[in-house]
C-alpha cells in the first residue's frame, strides 16, 4: 500500500460553495481571472459514515447522473433506495444510478431518493435523503435566454467524502510493537473506555517517561518508533517534536486508537548550504475518537492533551489553527495541558498559556500543513 501527502495551506483555507442554475454571465475583464475559493478540509477530516457519496458523476449519452456510494456500518453489505415513493431496491455495486427523460419540454423533473445501507445480518441504517433535480435547456428557451440544461444535487444529508478515516491511519505496529505498548502502557489505560480517554492516558505517560531526556536527537534516532523510545529512555539520545510525535502515534495505533502524525514547515528555497524557511519545522499529532465521531489535536511536545472551544468541545488541528490565528476566536480557545513533574492536568486560556508564543510561531497563518495518507490501490 502507497502512501503519499496532502498539504493544507491556511491561504485557502474555507468552505467549498454550490452553484445554482443562473445565467452564466459576462467573462473576466481583460486582464483579469476569476480564483475559487476551496478548501480540502473536508478530505483531510472524514468522519465514520453510514452513509457517504465517494463520487457523483454524469451518465455518457443520456441525462441523468451516478453516485458512487461507500458505508463504514460494521459488517456491511449492500445499500437498498428508493426513488419518489416506489418499494426499496438493491443498489447493485454500490452505483446509484438516477435517470431522468430528455423530453424536450420545459417541465422540471424532480427526483427525492432515500438511501439505506444494510448489514449482513439484514439490518438497515436509517434513511438518508437526496434531492436531484432536472433542469432543461427548454425551460429557459422559455424565457428567451439561452442556457444549457442543468440536473442539479439540490439537497442532501448525505455526505460527500473522497476519503475515508482508515485512508489517514498509515502507521502500522506489528506483533511485536503491540505486545511492547500494551507491556508498557497497557495498565495505564486500564478503565479507559473511549478512545480520548485512552489516547490521552497515554500521552500523559509517555510525557512523564520523556520530559527528562528532551532535547536535539542525533540521526541514529532515524529509527522505528519503538527504538527511539528506547534510545531516549537508555539515555543514548535525546526526543524533539517529530520524535515525540511517532512515538505517540504509534503507541496509540498499537493500543487500538487511530492516530496520525502532521508535519509542518514551509521552505521558500534549498540550497547548499541552508534552507530558506518562513515557518518553522514541528510535528504534531491527531486522533480519531470512534464513539465522538471527531479527529481530536493532541500535542506532547507542548505538553498539551487538547484543545477546546465553547460549544465545540475538542478540536481537531485545523479548527484549532483557525481559532488561533482569528482574533474574535482565540480568547475562546482553551488548553488542556499536563504537568509531567507534578503528575497534573489545568485547563486554561491559551492566552494566558505560557505556550502562547510557540503555538502562534509554528501554526501561523502562512505555515504549511502536510497529513500522509494510503494511496488508490
Amino acid at each position: 500500500m502507497k502512501r503519499h501527502a496532502l498539504i493544507l495551506s491556511l491561504a485557502v483555507f474555507a468552505a467549498s460553495l454550490a452553484a445554482a442554475p443562473a445565467p452564466q454571465g459576462a467573462p473576466p475583464l481583460p486582464g483579469t481571472e476569476t480564483v475559487e475559493l476551496s478548501s480540502n478540509e473536508r478530505d483531510l477530516y472524514p468522519r465514520l459514515e453510514d452513509v457517504a457519496i465517494r463520487a457523483i458523476e454524469r451518465l455518457p449519452g443520456e441525462v441523468g447522473v451516478s453516485l458512487d456510494l461507500m458505508s463504514d456500518i460494521p459488517g456491511f453489505s449492500h445499500f437498498v433506495s428508493s426513488r419518489n415513493g416506489e418499494p426499496f431496491r438493491k443498489v447493485e455495486g454500490g452505483r446509484l444510478v438516477l435517470r431522468f427523460e430528455d423530453r424536450h419540454t420545459p417541465d422540471v423533473q424532480i427526483t427525492d431518493t432515500i438511501v439505506r445501507a444494510v448489514d449482513k445480518a439484514g439490518k438497515a441504517s436509517g434513511d438518508r435523503s437526496i434531492n436531484i433535480n432536472y433542469y432543461p435547456r427548454e425551460l429557459y428557451a422559455k424565457a428567451g435566454q439561452t442556457a444549457p440544461g442543468y440536473v442539479i444535487v439540490r439537497k442532501t444529508d448525505i455526505p460527500i467524502a473522497a476519503t475515508r478515516v482508515a485512508d489517514w491511519i498509515v502507521d502500522e505496529p506489528t506483533r511485536e510493537d503491540i505486545d511492547f505498548a500494551a507491556a508498557t502502557w497497557g495498565r495505564k489505560l486500564e478503565g479507559a473506555a473511549a478512545p480520548l480517554d485512552k489516547a490521552r492516558r497515554l500521552a500523559r505517560a509517555i510525557m512523564e517517561d520523556l520530559q527528562s531526556h528532551r532535547g536535539t536527537p542525533s540521526d541514529k534516532m532515524n529509527a522505528p518508533p519503538f527504538e527511539q523510545y528506547r534510545r531516549a529512555m537508555a539515555g543514548e539520545d535525546r526526543v524533539w517534536c517529530g520524535n515525540l510525535a511517532e512515538i505517540f502515534v504509534h503507541a496509540s495505533n498499537a493500543l487500538g486508537v487511530p492516530a496520525r502524525v502532521i508535519k509542518m514547515a514551509r521552505v521558500l528555497s534549498k540550497g547548499e548550504a541552508y534552507d530558506l524557511m518562513t515557518a518553522e519545522g514541528h510535528a504534531t499529532t491527531e486522533i480519531f475518537d470512534a464513539v465522538m465521531n471527531e479527529w481530536v489535536w493532541l500535542d506532547l511536545t507542548f505538553l498539551m492533551t487538547g484543545m477546546e472551544l465553547p460549544g465545540r468541545g475538542w478540536i481537531h488541528m485545523a479548527e484549532m489553527v483557525r481559532a488561533l490565528n482569528d482574533p474574535e476566536q482565540i480568547g475562546e480557545l482553551r488548553a488542556v495541558a499536563y504537568d509531567p513533574a507534578t503528575k497534573t492536568e489545568t485547563r486554561q486560556a491559551v492566552t494566558a498559556s505560557p505556550a502562547l508564543a510557540s503555538l502562534l510561531n509554528f501554526f501561523k497563518k502562512d505555515q504549511t500543513f502536510t497529513y500522509t495518507r494510503r494511496s488508490a490501490r
